[in-house]
């Protein structure tokens, strides 16, 4: 963003937050000798992969779907069906369910669960909203808070992924009310809750599972094995201002429902934009969440007001002295040491002589993490950068940002001659907005980016995470949910941010 527009969307989110803190499934894809390859390896780890072998025959296919039951003394219609195409995920077949409830009674509802059956053993399910439980060739399904209450005539459409070794068919589907409705049946015998595994995701096949540690490789990241990388990631919105999207389920939601495989956690890093030491906690939450759920995670310094890294090094220090120390052992954090600077500062008195020194910080406690290192003009001048790179070092990548209504081929000019000298570049932030975040909406030159992107080998992570009221926000204003978004909660960018991870 520019440096005027900048400064003012900060003040207006300081305004707006108050004194709020007194607040490739990766999308990898394997670098091949062909385009389609990798197209597939990318949509792969998005959860977008090839379609697993279809039910054998019509009957079969024709069982994908339970008619509607009656259940719970007439109270409840109960539907469940398979959806869209099946894919696969290693040995497992993926296949999205949809249970679909109805309230058929003149009583409101505050309380229920209900029970899917299926025609095949149920290995795993990934979901997004609600609990879940399975055991055998069955799920229970419990509402969460905001899904528990049920009124007269109102349904209720609850949608998660189920893992199965072959191809699924829908047996039945159920639901009862629980005690304590009033005027309502009590839950049937025969579908009391029964000893369930809980529902448990397998490490090995998350993003960080499968590749490791990455480290980079000439101009690519490369994973545990050497194999060529992309990282596909959301970003924050300074999470001073907009704390509550630092959420374990909201980042659940982004990697299984939205191709995203890598978070970055933007702490802004001047105090006139909100910065404070409490802010750490916040960041340390992040990185935790994404280690839980194998996702990568960029840890972003964010300069911005402050223009000059060198105006609060002091901090930054004592920042990346305690983030090493946390997280030196962590196989999936990536450090960003100056997110945008600007002002005048230049590549060989300003940014290169700060980023050495930190990366020498960083270097003391950490020996291999992949840093990446801002360029000057809000991490524009990458051609420049490329002319003198910082030596000696291993592991260090450069920041390039862009917004598509503002930076169209000038600026992939810029990339492509850096790229072509042999400078290792990270997208590390982008939109598809203006420059200042507002303003028009550029789809087709935003799909031109990521198509340049992958076919370069070239990682990015979209600009914001929030429900801020501006065209860079992937949340509507109006939409207070922190996770379980559905597509009517996404704005414009976020809808084709949603496409554009998840479909070739």
């Amino acid at each position: 963003m520019n440096q005027s527009t900048k400064y003012a969307l900060g003040a207006l989110g300081i305004f707006i937050a108050g004194g709020i803190f007194a607040t490739a499934i990766i999308s990898v894809f394997h670098t091949q000798n062909t385009q389609a390859t990798l197209k597939e390896d990318v949509y792969r780890y998005a959860g977008v992969t090839e379609p697993a072998s279809e039910p054998a025959s019509e009957a079969a296919r024709q069982q994908t779907q339970a008619p509607a039951q009656d259940t719970a003394g007439g109270k409840f219609a109960v539907t469940a069906s398979a959806k869209g195409t099946p894919w696969s995920e290693g040995d497992l077949t993926i296949q999205e369910i949809e249970f679909e409830l109805t309230n058929n009674s003149d009583t409101e509802i505050t309380d229920w669960s209900g029970v899917i059956e299926f025609d095949t053993e149920v290995k795993g399910l990934n979901s997004w909203n609600d609990a879940f439980e399975y055991e055998g060739k069955k799920v229970l399904i419990s509402p969460i808070e905001w899904n528990k209450t049920v009124k007269p005539g109102e349904t209720k459409k609850i949608n998660f992924h189920l893992k199965t070794a072959l191809p699924v068919n829908v047996v039945s589907a159920s639901a009862a009310t629980n005690a304590g409705d009033a005027n309502m049946a009590q839950k049937p015998e025969e579908q009391k809750e029964p000893s369930v595994i809980a529902t448990t995701e397998d490490p090995s096949k998350t993003p960080v599972g499968v590749h490791g540690r990455l480290s980079v490789s000439g101009t690519k990241i490369v994973d545990k094995n050497g194999t060529p990388v992309i990282l596909q990631g959301v970003s924050t919105h300074g999470i001073a201002w907009f704390p509550q999207y630092v959420d374990k389920e909201g980042f659940r939601t982004l990697r299984d429902t939205m191709g995203v495989n890598t978070i970055r956690l933007a702490l802004y890093s001047s105090p006139n934009e909100g910065y404070t030491t409490a802010m750490h906690q916040k960041v340390s939450e992040g990185v935790q969440y994404a280690k839980e759920l194998g996702m990568y995670v960029i840890i972003d310094w964010h300069i911005l007001a402050n223009g000059n890294p060198n105006t609060d090094k002091a901090a930054a220090k004592a920042f990346f002295t305690e983030m090493t120390g946390k997280y030196k052992d962590y196989d999936n954090v990536i450090y960003e040491i100056c997110n945008e600077p600007n002002g005048g500062v230049t590549w060989e008195n300003d940014i290169k002589p700060y980023a050495v020194e930190m990366i020498d910080l960083i270097r003391s406690q950490d020996d291999d993490a992949i840093i990446i290192v801002g360029t000057p003009t809000w991490s524009q001048d990458v051609d420049i950068v490329s002319k003198s790179p910082i030596t000696g070092q291993k592991n260090i990548m450069y920041a390039l940002h862009f917004y598509s209504a503002t930076h169209k081929q000038d600026l992939r000019n810029k990339l492509s001659a850096a790229v072509n000298a042999g400078l290792p570049v990270f997208v590390t932030e982008f939109g598809i907005s203006e420059a200042s975040g507002a303003g028009t909406i550029d789809e087709n030159e935003g799909t031109n980016w990521i198509t340049y992107l992958r076919n370069n080998g070239i990682s990015y992570v979209c600009w914001n995470l929030s429900n801020k009221d501006e065209a860079c926000a992937l949340i509507k204003s109006g939409v207070s949910k922190t996770s379980g978004w559905t597509d009517n909660d996404l704005t414009q960018e976020g809808l084709w941010l949603k496409k554009t991870y998840t479909t070739k």
